[in-house]
């Protein structure tokens, strides 16, 4: 049975993690970075490192990418010789970006003659080749079913979420909204906790407890949104500015920076001017949509 060969450009965290996935995986995997330091690190006789770019790109039929961006990747790729190499190739670009970088490089890809998947990582990578591993991809059925086993070997859910280029990009950041939020509200929590001699391991136990609370705010949240509905049993605008003061209030006291709080703050504060305090905190959408 002939190994499916792939190449992995970029050989940070993320991309190292993959392409040593992939080659447990027995597959046949050439690897490039532009600092060959990072290159040297894999054995020779699991992956083959190429010394150029265009010798990674000769080397396979599928090509997976994870540099700094879509930028980065058009640093690497745009103008000849490497995209002639790339004609009649699979670019599968693990990279974070934006959904109109995703769908200019969809573009590109086909102007080259090449075919394109666009995917985004939502794990870390310690997680990639497990179950706990999810990646979402964009792009055309038979492109990705191309390249079946290569995301399968990633582990975990490899999910083809539509055929729009742009589509992975923007869930993935519209889940990273929801990640850095909560990671500034940890900190800022800890920062209280720490200020008012309350342990913190107390503060990691309560927290964590409370993650199936902060669920079900998402799935009311966005429940409201899609009804255009917004009034709430549970809490509201005004509650929750209410709120907001007491916990700038206590930052405040402790000496802490309130420019976190402050923000949601403004928020609120201009929602209740629109008339919204009696609705649930969803209402907010109208002002992050600029309706």
């Amino acid at each position: 049975m002939t190994k499916t060969n792939v190449t992995v450009i970029g050989l940070g965290l993320m991309g190292s993690a993959l392409a040593r996935t992939l080659s447990a995986a027995n597959l046949e995997v050439t690897v490039w970075n532009r600092s060959p330091s990072r290159a040297r690190l894999f054995e020779p006789e699991t992956v083959r490192v190429a010394d150029t770019i265009v010798e990674a790109v000769q080397a396979s039929d599928i090509i997976v990418v994870c540099v700094r961006d879509y930028d980065a990747t058009d640093e690497l790729f745009r103008g000849s010789p490497v995209e002639i190499e790339l004609a009649k190739k699979v670019i599968v670009q693990l990279s974070t970006g934006t959904p109109a970088k995703a769908r200019e490089a969809s573009t590109w890809a086909t102007t080259i003659g090449a075919t394109y998947l666009d995917g985004e990582i939502m794990a870390f990578p310690d997680a990639i080749g497990t179950e706990s591993c999810a990646i979402l991809y964009a792009g055309d059925t038979n492109t990705f079913e191309t390249c079946r086993t290569v995301v399968d070997a990633f582990g975990g859910t490899a999910q083809l979420i539509g055929d729009d280029p742009g589509i992975a990009a923007a869930l993935s950041n519209a889940i990273l909204s929801i990640y850095f939020s909560f990671v500034f509200g940890t900190l800022n929590g800890a920062a209280i906790c720490d200020a008012e001699k309350v342990p913190l391991p107390l503060f990691r136990e309560l927290g964590v407890s409370l993650l199936p609370v902060f669920g079900d705010v998402l799935s009311r949240s966005v429940d409201m949104i899609t009804a255009d509905t917004y009034e709430s049993k549970h809490s509201t605008l005004n509650t929750s500015a209410s709120a907001l003061a007491q916990i700038a209030a206590v930052g405040q006291g402790a000496g802490l920076d309130g420019r976190f709080i402050e923000c949601m703050r403004m928020y609120a504060a201009e929602g209740i001017e629109d008339g919204c305090g009696s609705f649930g905190n969803a209402v907010l959408f109208k002002q992050f949509r600029k309706e």
